[in-house]
């Protein structure tokens, strides 16, 4: 039997299991084609298990990069890390395709400092074609610790990246970190520069369009969401536990607020206080534009599965599905359907 078949069969099985119920997904339906995110992954690990024992040894780093998107982007899986990190090990320190999977997967899943290390000593020289985007990734492990010089791997990747991706983003990360040292006019110039520059081709760069369209961040909040994406929960923790919701003036503010603070309890394995901000943030922004409420409800629905509370769980991620026109809304929907299915 011909393994790479398996290959396509899993990243089908994979991101059509995934697709929100819509046209695309009805329509390979009619032809047989019924995705399963579940069966794709199963598909991917067989596959990487088998192949180095087979004669498509050479296919290896490419099914394993597949493998890895699909575990971070596509199911979200709290395996990703152990799992890339497992997969990627046979394939050579020479290689940047390794410096990339692990880094990426590492600062996706708060493992930030180990994304630094794996980035200060990725392969370099002459023999190596340019890859702009692990200057991109630097720039963001590092703002991730409220380390300023990212403002350097971000200017790298503008200057030699020849792509159209990640302008967007990378525009409104260096008006953050103008707004970090106080320099309001800087982070207003790089917010249009956010608008007005690169594209809107992916997920990343939409959100950083909608986010320089959107009033300041207020520095708290800001400081506390970067440095909950670097996993640095303490610190965040710190920042957030002396306030109170009547500190912020905005809707939005104190919508994130309580969505920043449930997201830090959540990971600190406090869950009654993290299903209180949860609730919190959806009571104040279930019908806001911005994702906060819904990604709370997928979150709170996480929090009773993991407590074997299916009833509450399914009301959760229904609550997140039932919430419409906001940001992430494919996704968010998708990630709480996958969660009813694994409750059936």
């Amino acid at each position: 039997n011909f393994h790479l078949n398996m290959k396509g069969l899993g990243l089908i099985n994979a991101v059509l299991g995934n697709l929100p119920d819509g046209a695309l997904k009805s329509t390979l339906s009619t032809f047989g084609i019924r995705g399963n995110l579940q069966t794709g992954l199963n598909m991917f690990e067989k596959l990487a298990d088998n192949l180095p024992k087979s004669s498509y040894e050479p296919f290896y780093e490419e099914v394993v990069f597949y493998y890895a998107y699909v575990l971070t982007d596509v199911a979200h899986s709290s395996s990703a890390y152990s799992k890339t990190m497992k997969y990627t090990d046979r394939i050579a320190d020479t290689s940047l395709l390794k410096s990339y999977l692990r880094s990426y997967v590492c600062i996706k899943n708060a493992h930030n400092d180990e994304a630094i290390a794996i980035l200060a000593k990725k392969p370099e020289g002459s023999l190596y074609q340019p890859f702009p985007y692990l200057d991109y990734l630097e720039g963001l492990a590092h703002l991730n610790k409220l380390d300023l010089s990212a403002a350097t791997y971000f200017n790298r990747f503008l200057s030699s990246n020849k792509g159209v991706n990640y302008i967007k983003d990378t525009y409104l990360h260096l008006g953050w970190i103008a707004l970090l040292k106080g320099d309001k006019n800087g982070y207003s110039a790089f917010v249009a520069k956010a608008i007005n520059n690169g594209y809107t081709y992916n997920e990343k760069d939409k959100q950083a369009k909608n986010e320089a369209l959107s009033p300041q961040p207020a520095i708290d909040l800001l400081k506390a969401r970067l440095l909950f994406d670097g996993g640095y929960l303490t610190r965040a923790l710190q920042i957030l536990g002396d306030k109170k919701t009547a500190d912020f003036s905005s809707e939005k503010d104190k919508t994130e607020f309580n969505y920043r603070l449930g997201r830090i309890y959540d990971d600190l394995g406090k869950d009654e206080d993290a299903l209180d901000a949860y609730q919190a943030t959806i009571n104040l922004g279930k019908n806001s534009k911005y994702y906060f409420a819904a990604n709370a409800a997928l979150q709170m629905g996480k929090v009773y599965e993991k407590r074997k509370n299916i009833a509450k769980a399914k009301e959760a991620f229904n609550n997140a599905i039932s919430m419409k026109n906001h940001e992430y809304e494919s996704s968010i929907e998708s990630q709480a359907k996958a969660g009813l299915k694994r409750l059936n």
